[in-house]
């Protein structure tokens, strides 16, 4: 008689959503007092990216142990996006009867807010680095992989789109995002930034090693 196996590739399908969900509880937990959601994005990709490098397999422990050592700095560069991106909407919201350049402006800085925001905090949980040249870094690495930034863009855009769409829209997510949305999302976007990442790496070694 064959003997009963959990060593197959249901078992591991299933193991694989199972810690994709628990890492996206985590996340919405951690993100509950809104401060800290720099810091959960920064855990959450850093988990993502070392699964997606075929590096990580102990999720929660590598989550909470990014917690611990990229609060601070994950705090500070959320607080950044937070008020700048609030300035944004304020304007966007107060500018509808302005003259059509300044919401041609408006629209340009929302862009560029969106490009930043979907490298920054990836960046933080890859690379050692000061905010400045964080920031500097992801909007680099944003203009320069322009058709993954689009895709990437469009993914980070959909609990927005999904509120203002409306009362409808938002039951419908909310589930989803609650149980594995936003992990989804970090999973999908970390196959592409792996790739810029390792680009970017060997790019960054080269540069180095032809400094006199």
């Amino acid at each position: 008689m064959k003997q009963f196996s959990t060593d197959n590739r249901f078992f591991d399908c299933m193991g694989n959503i199972g810690d994709w969900i628990i890492l996206n509880i985590l996340f919405v937990f951690t993100s509950l007092p809104v401060i800290t959601i720099g810091m959960s994005l920064t855990a959450m990709y850093q988990a993502a990216l070392r699964r997606s490098r075929g590096e990580g397999i102990y999720m929660v422990r590598e989550y909470f142990q990014a917690c611990r050592t990229e609060w601070k700095q994950s705090t500070k560069l959320w607080l950044i996006f937070l008020f700048t991106g609030g300035i944004l909407l304020f304007d966007m919201l107060y500018s509808k009867n302005l003259w059509s350049s300044l919401n041609i402006a408006i629209g340009c800085l929302a862009v560029i807010w969106c490009f930043v925001f979907c490298y920054a905090f990836p960046l933080q949980a890859r690379f050692e680095n000061n905010i400045k040249n964080t920031l500097r870094n992801a909007l680099l690495l944003a203009v320069k992989n322009l058709p993954y930034t689009l895709i990437m863009v469009l993914l980070n855009s959909i609990p927005a789109v999904c509120i203002a769409a409306g009362v409808f829209a938002v039951q419908m997510a909310v589930p989803i995002y609650c149980a594995i949305g936003f992990s989804l999302t970090a999973r999908i976007n970390s196959i592409f930034l792996t790739k810029i990442f390792r680009v970017f790496e060997k790019e960054e070694q080269n540069a180095d090693l032809s400094r006199p």
